[in-house]
């Protein structure tokens, strides 16, 4: 009887230890979550967040017009990103340091990626049906990114996520609701990264 106790007793500290070497689970604040780390990223005290890069964007469902009012505000929707995510991580307060677009070194997360899309939204959704509509006829911007070790550039993680205005894209709309897509975001990938330090 005693060996079957020890067996199990064995059995279960194998089960345990395979257990604890998978990855962090997904947030689940994201579209699409990827996590490639087992280890919290509280073992890290600093935090760098890179401006998104807007140069590959896709232009959706955009006018000429349109397309030239996201052109005068990317630089106001990457700004409101990047201070959004540094003002959202620094009041968790999860890491000891947080920057924007500082060189990265020590025990240190980056924070980087692009915005992939901008999507002025279609038909009704555009003007009429925003709070009702589905995500993607809806004014909105898609990014993709990742979080990586400053030391061994190792990515620690990566997503990807839409995020849509509550309501249309005539032009007075577009340059209003996507610079404030851009905070949202960053308050989200802050989110996705302070559940990742727990």
């Amino acid at each position: 009887m005693m060996k079957v106790i020890y067996v199990l007793l064995f059995c279960l500290s194998i089960c345990t230890s395979a257990l604890a070497a998978e990855n962090l689970s997904k947030p689940g604040v994201m579209d699409e979550e990827q996590i490639l780390t087992s280890e919290s990223l509280s073992k890290y005290d600093t935090v760098i967040v890179k401006d998104f890069t807007t140069n590959e964007a896709e232009y959706v469902n955009l006018d000429d017009e349109e397309k030239k009012i996201v052109e005068e505000i990317k630089p106001t929707i990457v700004r409101n990103l990047t201070e959004s995510m540094v003002k959202n991580l620094k009041k968790e307060g999860k890491f000891a340091k947080v920057f924007a677009n500082k060189s990265a070194g020590g025990n240190a997360i980056i924070v980087k990626g692009k915005i992939v899309r901008f999507n002025g939204g279609n038909g009704a959704a555009k003007f009429f049906l925003g709070f009702m509509a589905p995500k993607g006829g809806k004014t909105n911007i898609a990014i993709s990114g990742q979080l990586m070790d400053a030391k061994s550039q190792k990515v620690l993680a990566t997503f990807n996520d839409v995020r849509s205005g509550g309501e249309g894209g005539s032009l007075g709309r577009i340059r209003g609701v996507m610079p404030i897509q851009g905070t949202d975001e960053g308050e989200v990938i802050a989110e996705f990264i302070t559940k990742l330090a727990k």
